[in-house]
Formats: structure tokens, C-alpha cells, sequence
């Protein structure tokens, strides 16, 4: 409880009043509020009205009476106008100037019940505090309308002082006030102060135990908001609608369909009636918790369709991705009513968002220039995000030149439709322009460059962003691991994740957490990945898949096991996905047996129907085992056809154990399905070239030739100390070369005499044998491992990301080198991740 103070302190520091506060007691006639007669200012339905009223009274000399301006002072609060109230607020102060205080105290509480009504919680303030000036003693009425106006202008300290002058006033142990307090802190987001107040009542009634679950419902703490619901119930006090109806909504942002019909239940159990704000909060609680037909089945029987009522409906449509069904009910609401407001068409500009639907959407514009929505920031937001999703730049931009106050969302707005355009140049130009680029501006545009897979770009961004001083949030993070994670900067992977741990105010939930995991996985950090994975304090399905997609990268099935096991034994249901990334570590694992059965669980233990992906896990997994014949069969007797990835494994099974025949079926498939796919081509010329049948690497050379399908150049890249040097196979030209050239020749002496020779079969030229083991040694993985081995210290992992599939040669290159030098070799190609360790793969020279 804040210290009690004296009420003096409530008068605003720019007043040069400094009197002090002493209680003093009204008189009995004034403190009893017996009301005048008011029945002739009651009668007025106009400002007018009432002024001529109240010439006619000061003419006769009534002015001064206390019933005529306490009668005059009502009427005024009861219009409700900005005008009346300040009528009201002057006829006040001539009354006290002329009368002086005595009998004022029910007319101060009028005006200050006025003020904090109309939501003027700043001017109720300032008449409690000339109330104090003129010596008036508040009461118990006093402060809730005060207390009121507080929490409308957010005006915290004056809350907590007034609070403190409740204490000393001993008005604490009223019910009135101390739900006033209640409000006041579940308005201010204080849920201490408030379940404080609460805990020291002496008795509650209804209203106390409303005010404190829906401030835990409004506050994001709706699982607190259900339990004291129940336990209220349990007490046997019976919830009013305002109750439920708070109830109900914490039910919604749990998105606990059994916790709501639970909550629902009690309705008829008290014989509640069902008014229209609660089908407002049944109708959104269904929907946010997946019961569209339960919603829907509300909505239809309503009678009384209400705008609030038809914004839930539209908004939750939109969100669930059901867009069309949305615009029915705009439809409807154009057709029979209600008349649609700016929240109604925020929703239907989304919609058309979500479909492109160029024809709604410029009717939904014109609607809002019919209606004079256009002056709504947020309308013009959703128009300009529409225009660009519609593929409709130049009408955004119209719009967005139009605009007389451009919001930083307005520019994020247009910057982001750039991008999902194509045109990476005007979202930069556009940036560079924006007057004041704000954290969602970076973030906008390092997203960006991310779905764009401009990720060095992306984090070259995220540099300048630092070095300008703007703090990174939780999102920027998420698109910097997603960045890292295909880059394979390991340095960069860890330096967020201590930055998180460092930051108080970056909560690392459970979508961070996951993407973390996600990014050392693919940066060949498996261990980063679960020590990641078990400090989260909430772990769900997406969390599990990431661990072990984490184990299957490390190509550790029994771990991968372990983890599916122990997320099962946590009650986690596996979906599809879990299983891929299951199947894949078995894979990489060689666990046959193991693979076989979790495969024929999903339908069986699981009721997941294995997809297209699944099998070609399968065929992975056979293939790698040298078990063609059944691999074949399994792809001959799938329920769907096969795409271009299950061929794509059976094929690079047969080059691992060189089955010509197989390769050569396998390939047709996949000329079929995708003739210009150019890494199946060099995949089948490369067993040909392993078995010597060179007249068919040249046929398969031609084919390429004729159908305009191109090899991409093989290049590699590392990072070291922050920066990422790339390298492409047969490159001569990159400064670096001087120092890479004498450090390639002593490797190859050492690796020679530990055994390592050169696998000429990877060169698919008919060439001498010198110029095969030249073009050998210039692969760009070899220059990539040279060049790391040169410039970090002794012991120090060597990671390279490599485009392309890496060939056998540079795989037993990769491993001799670990054993050699005692480094560990850690290669991702564009298939998987290769962990080279004392002379031995993970992947156990199945590449």
C-alpha cells in the first residue's frame, strides 16, 4: 500500500495554492443529500431551456438558494454534454464564491460523477482538487466517482494518493469504495494492488468479485480470471450476467473450448438471461476456441443482430481464414442491418486481403469515401495492404500520397507490399525516405529480406540497425535465428541467444524458443539446439519436432526415440510434421526396424494418415540400407503417385551402391515429372561415371545441353570472426588463393600418406588423370576447409555450408582431414548435415 498522504498533495504541482488539508465535518443538512425541487430544471431538454429557466430564477432571487443550484447542477450532469458539464463545473464556483463551501459537498460529487462519466477523468481531478482548496471534507461517494476518473485518464499517482486519503479518512472497510479500488487498479493494469485490496475486504459482495476477474481477464492473466469464477461459484455467490460474461471471455483468450462450456454451463444452472452482450462474448468465445458452428448457430438464432455482435463475427472469420464467409456477413449487415462502422470494414478490407479480391475490395474503398472512413488511419492501413496484395501498386501508393498523417504502420504498410510484389528496389528506396524508421520499420524490412532468402542481406540490416542503436525485440530475433539458421552462422546463432538471456525485457516463449532450436539445428549445432530445448519452461508439439528434427540433422535416431518417447509420456499428441523429422533421424540413423514401426504407428497408434513426405522418408531409409528391391516396392504400392523427391532418393541410393539399372529407371521418372530439374542429370552422369560408362555421361551431358538445363557452380562459405567468405569450385581469382594454394598442397602430402586418394570418378570428364586431380582438389568445400584450418586456432570446429550435394571425393577428404588434423568437419550440403569426427561421418558414407 503506497504511504497514506495528505489530500493537499492531490493539488497539481503548477498550483501556487499552499494550503493545507484539515478535515472538517458538513453539516447534517448537507451530508444527508436531500434532494430540492428540481421537477422545472428537469423539464429542460436544452442548454437554452435551462439558461432561460435560470434567468428566471435569479430575477426572483432564488439564485442563491442551495436546492435551485443543486437542482441546476443535476440537470446539467444529466445532459451529459461537454457544454452542460461545464455549465454545471461554473455554476459550481459562483456558488461557493458567493455562499462559501457549506452545503456544496453533494454538488462537487455531481460535477466530479459528471466529468469521470463523460470519461473527462483529468477534469474530475481538477474539481476534487478545488473541492480540497475550498475546505470541502469529501466522502464515501466521493471517491468512486473519483476513483473513476482516475482510471478513464490513466492517472495512476493520483489514484494511489487518493487511495491514500481513503485510508486515512477511515473510509477503507466500505464495500462501495473498496470496489472502486478494485476497478481503479485492474484499469491501471496493477493486479497486485488489486488482488491486495481484494484479500483485505472483509465482506465482498458480487460487485468485488466481478471487478477482480475481469481485471485479471482484461490484464492477460485469463486463466486466474476462470479459476476465481469457480471458486466463486464454489462459495455459492451467484454470478450476474457481467460476471459470466468476464468469465466467458477469459474462456476465449484461453481457447479452452471444454473451460468455456464448463463456464457456459452455469447460465442455465442460475437461470441467467441471456442478453445481448453475452451472445456477444458466447459468440466470440466459440469462435476463438474453433467451434465455428456453435458460433454460427448463435449468430443465426440471434434476432437482435447488434454491430458489436456482427464485428465478432466478421473479425474472428477473417482471422480463422475464412474470408468469404465474412463478407456474407457483410452482406447481410448492408442488406438488413446494422449499418457497417470502421471496425466492420477493417475486417472486410482484410478479407479481401486474404482472397485478392480486387472487386470487393475497391467496393469496400468506396463505401468508405460514401461514409467519410478515409480520416481513420487504420482504414487506410488495411487499403494500402489490400491495393499491394491485389498486385495493385500504384493505387497503394495513391493512397498512401493522399494520406495527411503517414503512421510508421502506413510506410511499413507499403514497404512490406514492395516486397510481397517483387520489387525489393522501391521497398529500399522507401525505407531510406522514411522520416523516422521505427523498430517495426527494421523489422518489416529484415523479414522481409528473410521470406525473400536475402539472408546475408538480412543480417548485414540487422548490423546497421545496431550500430543506429535500435534496440532488437523478440521479432527481430525470431527473423535473425531463421537468417542464421540457413546461413549456418553458428557465431552469430549463439551471440542471440546469449543476448536474449542477458535482456530481462525479451521473454523467450515458446514460438522463440522453437525457432532457437530451429537455428542451431540448422547451423550444425545440435547441442546448442537442446540446451535450448530443455531450459524452456512450456514445451509444445512445435518445440518437440524442432529437438528432434535437432537429432535428426546429428543423424542420432536413438536419441530422437528417447525424445519422441518422453513427449509422449508428457501427454504431447505427435502430429505429421513430428513424425517427418522422426523418420528422417531413423534415417540418417540407419534404423531400419525402428523405421518400419513408427511408420506403421501414425495410422495405427496415431490415426495420422502417412503422407507423400513420410514415404519418402521410407524410401530414404531403405535406400541408404542398400535395400533397393524393397524401396521400389514400397514406391509401386503407395496410395499416391510418387513425386520428383521419392525418385530423387531411390536415385541417390543407387549411386551410394552403384545400381546402374535402378538409377537409369529411377531417372526417366524423374525426367518425366521435371525435366529441368539440372542435380538429377548430375546425379545420374556421376554413376555413370563411377561404372565407366562414359558414352552415357556424354548422352546425359547432351540431354542437358539440349534442354537449356544448366549446373549451377558448386560453391562453399564460412564465417570466421563474424564475416562469411565464399568460395566457388575452380575459383582462381579471390585474393585469398596466395594463402590457400601451399596450405591445399600439404594437405594433400598428409592425407596421402594417412591413406586418402583421389575418387577421379567425381570428375564427369574425359580427362588425363592429373587434370582429374587438379579439378578434384579446387571443389569448393576443399577450399573452404583449407582457408578455415589457416585462420582459426588449434582444435576449433570447421563449419562449411555448402549449395550442392557433396561428391564422395571431398567426403572422404572431409574425413581424412578430421582424423589428420584433429578437427572436426562439419559440412551441410544442400540434403544434410555431415559431422566429421576422427576419421568417420555421421551420416556413415551414406550421402
Amino acid at each position: 500500500m503506497a504511504t497514506v498522504i495528505t489530500p493537499a498533495s492531490l493539488i497539481p504541482v503548477s498550483s501556487t495554492s499552499n494550503l493545507t488539508f484539515t478535515i472538517q465535518h458538513e453539516p447534517a443538512s448537507a451530508a444527508g443529500y436531500s434532494l430540492p425541487r428540481t421537477g422545472s430544471f428537469k423539464n429542460c431538454k436544452s442548454m437554452l431551456e435551462l439558461k432561460q429557466l435560470q434567468s428566471q430564477i435569479t430575477k426572483t432571487g432564488q439564485d442563491q438558494d442551495p436546492s435551485s443550484i443543486t437542482g441546476l447542477i443535476s440537470s446539467c450532469i444529466e445532459m451529459g454534454t461537454d457544454v452542460s458539464l461545464d455549465y454545471a463545473r461554473k455554476a459550481l464556483e459562483v456558488f461557493v464564491e458567493d455562499n462559501g463551501p457549506t452545503g456544496s459537498l453533494y454538488m462537487f460529487n455531481s460535477v466530479i460523477r459528471g466529468y469521470s462519466s463523460r470519461g473527462f477523468g483529468d477534469r474530475a481531478i481538477l474539481v476534487f482538487n478545488e473541492m480540497l482548496c475550498v475546505g470541502v471534507c469529501p466522502d464515501k461517494y466521493t471517491f468512486p466517482f473519483l476513483l473513476s476518473g482516475c482510471a478513464k485518464a490513466g492517472a495512476f499517482r493520483e489514484g494511489i494518493q487518493a487511495h491514500g486519503v481513503i485510508a486515512k479518512m477511515g473510509l477503507f472497510r466500505d464495500v462501495f469504495v473498496q470496489n472502486s479500488l478494485i476497478h481503479f487498479y485492474a484499469e491501471c493494469g496493477e493486479i497486485e494492488h488489486m488482488r491486495k485490496v481484494f484479500d483485505e475486504m472483509r465482506e465482498r459482495n458480487i460487485v468485488s468479485w466481478t471487478s477482480l476477474i475481469g481485471g485479471y481477464a482484461k490484464r492477460n492473466s485469463p486463466k486466474e480470471a476462470v479459476t476465481l469464477f469457480l471458486e466463486m461459484v464454489e462459495m455459492g455467490i451467484v454470478p450476474n450476467p457481467v460476471t459470466l460474461v468476464c468469465a466467458i471471455s477469459a474462456c476465449a483468450k484461453l481457447q479452452d473450448l471444454e473451460l468455456g462450456k464448463k463456464v457456459c454451463a452455469y447460465i442455465g444452472e442460475f437461470g441467467l438471461e441471456v442478453n445481448t452482450v453475452m451472445t456477444n462474448a458466447l459468440v466470440d468465445m466459440y469462435m476463438k476456441c474453433g467451434d465455428i458452428d456453435s458460433a454460427k448457430r448463435l449468430f443465426d438464432e440471434c434476432t437482435d443482430k447488434n454491430l458489436v455482435l456482427c464485428n465478432t463475427m466478421m473479425s474472428n472469420y477473417v482471422r480463422h481464414g475464412m474470408p468469404v464467409e465474412g463478407l456474407v456477413v457483410l452482406d447481410q449487415m448492408l442488406q438488413h442491418g446494422p449499418r457497417p462502422d470502421r471496425v466492420t470494414m477493417l475486417s472486410a478490407i482484410s478479407a479481401c486481403s486474404q482472397t485478392e479480391d480486387l472487386l470487393h475490395g475497391r467496393s469496400c474503398h468506396g463505401y468508405i469515401l460514401r461514409n467519410a472512413l478515409e480520416h481513420w488511419d487504420n482504414i487506410c492501413n488495411a487499403l494500402i495492404d489490400m491495393y499491394m496484395k491485389c498486385d495493385k501498386p500504384q493505387a497503394a501508393c495513391a493512397l498512401f500520397n493522399r494520406m495527411p498523417n503517414k503512421t510508421s504502420v502506413s510506410w511499413n504498410s507499403l514497404i512490406s507490399g514492395f516486397f510481397k510484389c517483387g520489387d525489393v528496389e522501391s521497398a529500399w528506396q522507401l525505407f531510406q525516405e522514411m522520416p523516422d524508421a521505427d523498430l517495426v520499420s527494421w523489422n518489416t524490412m529484415i523479414g522481409a529480406l528473410v521470406q525473400d532468402s536475402m539472408f546475408m542481406e538480412a543480417i548485414e540490416l540487422f548490423r546497421k540497425m545496431q550500430n543506429q542503436g535500435v534496440e532488437p525485440d523478440r521479432v527481430t530475433l525470431m527473423e535473425l535465428a531463421s537468417a542464421c539458421g540457413y546461413l549456418g552462422a553458428v557465431e552469430l546463432a549463439k551471440w542471440i541467444y546469449l543476448y536474449i538471456q542477458k535482456k530481462d525485457d525479451i521473454q523467450c516463449d515458446l514460438r522463440l524458443g522453437t525457432a532457437l532450436i530451429d537455428m542451431f539445428a540448422r547451423c550444425g549445432d545440435p547441442h546448442g539446439a537442446m540446451q535450448v530445448f530443455s531450459h524452456m519452461a512450456q514445451r509444445d508439439v512445435s518445440a518437440w519436432t524442432a529437438a528432434i528434427g535437432a537429432m535428426a540433422m546429428e543423424g542420432n535416431g536413438k536419441q530422437a526415440i528417447e525424445l519422441f518417447n518422453e513427449m509422449l509420456h508428457q501427454g504431447i499428441k505427435p502430429d505429421a510434421v513430428v513424425f517427418v523429422n522422426l523418420l528422417t533421424a531413423l534415417s540418417h540413423g540407419g534404423l531400419v526396424e525402428e523405421g518400419w514401426e513408427f511408420f506403421g504407428s501414425m495410422d495405427d497408434s496415431f490415426g495420422i494418415k502417412p503422407k507423400v513426405v513420410h514415404y519418402g522418408c521410407m524410401v530414404d531409409l531403405l535406400g541408404r540400407a542398400g535395400l533397393l528391391a524393397e524401396a521400389l516396392n514400397l514406391i509401386k504400392h503407395m496410395p499416391m503417385e510418387p513425386n520428383v523427391v521419392i525418385w530423387s532418393s531411390l536415385l541417390a541410393a543407387c549411386r551410394m551402391h552403384k545400381n546402374v539399372d535402378v538409377a537409369k529407371y529411377a531417372a526417366e521418372k524423374i525426367a518425366q515429372l521435371d525435366p529441368e530439374r539440372p542435380g538429377i542429370h548430375v546425379l545420374l552422369s556421376t554413376i555413370y561415371a563411377s561404372a565407366g560408362q562414359w558414352n552415357d555421361v556424354a548422352k546425359v551431358r547432351l540431354q542437358m545441353k539440349e534442354q537449356g538445363v544448366q549446373k549451377g557452380p558448386g560453391s562453399s562459405s564460412v564465417q570466421i570472426d563474424g564475416e562469411v567468405y565464399e568460395f566457388t569450385s575452380g575459383a582462381e581469382t579471390r585474393p585469398e588463393m596466395d594463402r590457400i594454394e601451399p596450405m591445399l598442397l600439404e594437405m594433400n602430402c598428409r592425407l596421402r600418406e594417412a591413406g586418402y586418394s583421389p575418387d577421379l570418378t567425381n570428375v564427369l570428364l574425359d580427362v588425363d588423370e592429373p587434370e582429374k586431380e587438379y579439378l578434384l582438389s579446387r571443389h569448393s568445400e576443399k577450399l573452404a576447409i583449407a582457408f578455415s584450418l589457416i585462420n582459426t586456432g588449434q582444435g576449433m570446429p570447421v563449419r562449411v555450408v555448402k549449395n550442392l550435394r557433396i561428391c564422395s571425393d571431398c567426403h572422404t577428404f572431409a574425413k581424412s582431414v578430421s582424423k589428420v588434423y584433429n578437427r572436426e568437419i562439419i559440412i551441410r550440403d544442400n540434403n544434410r548435415f555431415h559431422f566429421f569426427r576422427h576419421g568417420s561421418c555421421s551420416c556413415k558414407d551414406y550421402w
